[in-house]
């Protein structure tokens, strides 16, 4: 788990053990961009919402599937728990890239940060946005 901007950590498969430790991080929010299945003995997102509502945190599922195009709403949805969230925020998916991804498509679009703001945010908490430049150089920021 790395802070990627403000209130906003990334990462990658999250455990049912680790719901102990996000109280402790001030983790109010988990956005989960994984899809089920991707993986034998992933956290099925239907257990990861009865975990995080025992321990008090918001749950969104949002899933993006690796290599396929986003939900119509994804990015909104995304940026909508992210700006609401009264703490900080958890994306995850199989290793951050996608949740990171998602993340910046929104920041930019809304003007928050740059193309290279968002790569320089990802970069340092481990995240190969750079592989991504050219979509996100695609991104119009709203005026």
């Amino acid at each position: 788990m790395k802070i990627l901007h403000k209130n906003l950590l990334v990462a990658g498969q999250i455990t049912a053990e680790d719901f102990k430790s996000f109280n402790e991080s001030g983790i109010t929010t988990i956005i989960n961009n994984r899809p089920d299945g991707e993986e034998p003995g992933q956290l099925p997102h239907v257990e990861a919402e009865s975990l995080a509502n025992e321990h008090g945190i918001n749950y969104i599922y949002l899933p993006m599937a690796n290599g396929q195009p986003l939900g119509e709403n994804t990015v909104g949805d995304f940026r909508k728990a992210l700006l609401e969230s009264d703490g900080n925020v958890l994306a995850h998916c199989r290793s951050g890239m996608r949740s990171s991804f998602i993340w910046a498509l929104g920041a930019i679009s809304d003007g928050e940060v740059t193309v290279e703001d968002s790569i320089k945010a990802a970069q340092t908490a481990g995240i190969p946005l750079q592989n991504a430049r050219s979509v996100l150089e695609s991104v119009r920021p709203q005026t």
